[in-house]
């Protein structure tokens, strides 16, 4: 079953965020992840860590979604073309623009993505197998796209939505960290999961603990980003100079 498959039939599919641009960290940490969002959207990676960090993913067997910066075509295509399995879209606010993006992730009769890339078709040469397996999940990150979530839920194509919840914030003046924006926008998370509801599709998050990782789960998140990369190694940092600064303080 490939992955596509496995979030269309409800199950929970945990991932691993990648903001560093590091294939090492795929090497290294992603061991029994479903799958990896390799973030390219806030980052100042080039095309070639994005290749290397597929390929280093693909090698493992973890599909990978990458978060594209921009909504052109012909630069998701090239994205796609890396081998990853799917894409992720910042700030869709119509079901048009839905429907357009949709159309470059899906080859001919589905959709109009141009074929030629040498490396997804050493992977897979059949443009209907790559059809089967694409998936494409839609950012709502602004008043205009929360009203409008129902109607893009329910674009042909679109496989899930993620609620970009400090984008959200921000435009309605309520400017958060990871840790706590969830308090914030509630209601705007409980629009998209019924719109996600209605319509079949999944819905998707990030989270920044476990305890947060299990609530999201029993509200019934199917695609699941369990932190990224910097925020771990930052923690764990965070962690190490706490733990030290208390012995110091005790042989004070």
């Amino acid at each position: 079953m490939v992955f596509k498959e496995k979030l269309a039939s409800g199950q929970p599919l945990i991932g691993g965020g990648v903001y560093s641009g590091s294939s090492d960290v795929v090497e290294w940490a992603a061991g029994g992840m479903d799958w990896i969002w390799w973030d390219a959207q806030h980052t100042q990676g080039d095309w070639r860590e994005i290749l290397l960090g597929v390929r280093s993913a693909q090698a493992y067997g973890i599909p990978v979604l990458i978060r594209t910066w921009t909504h052109d075509g012909g630069t998701i295509e090239r994205l796609l073309d890396t081998g990853a399995e799917g894409i992720i879209v910042p700030m869709v606010d119509t079901a048009e623009e839905a429907t357009r993006l949709v159309a470059r992730c899906y080859y001919p009769p589905v959709g109009r993505r141009s074929i030629g890339s040498a490396h997804t078709e050493r992977i897979e040469r059949d443009p209907s197998e790559w059809n089967r397996r694409i998936v494409t999940v839609m950012q709502i990150e602004t008043p205009e796209g929360l009203a409008n979530a129902a109607a893009i839920a329910a674009v042909p194509g679109v496989d899930a939505l993620h609620l970009g919840m400090r984008d959200l914030a921000l435009r309605m003046g309520r400017a958060a960290d990871d840790r706590g924006v969830h308090t914030l926008v509630g209601d705007a998370l409980d629009s998209v999961m019924e719109a996600c509801r209605a319509h079949g599709k999944a819905a998707a998050v990030v989270v920044s603990s476990e305890e947060e990782l299990v609530a999201r789960l029993r509200d019934g998140y199917r695609l699941i980003c369990a932190g990224m990369d910097l925020n771990w190694i930052a923690e764990g940092w965070r962690r190490m100079r706490e733990a030290a600064q208390k012995e110091l303080d005790v042989r004070r």
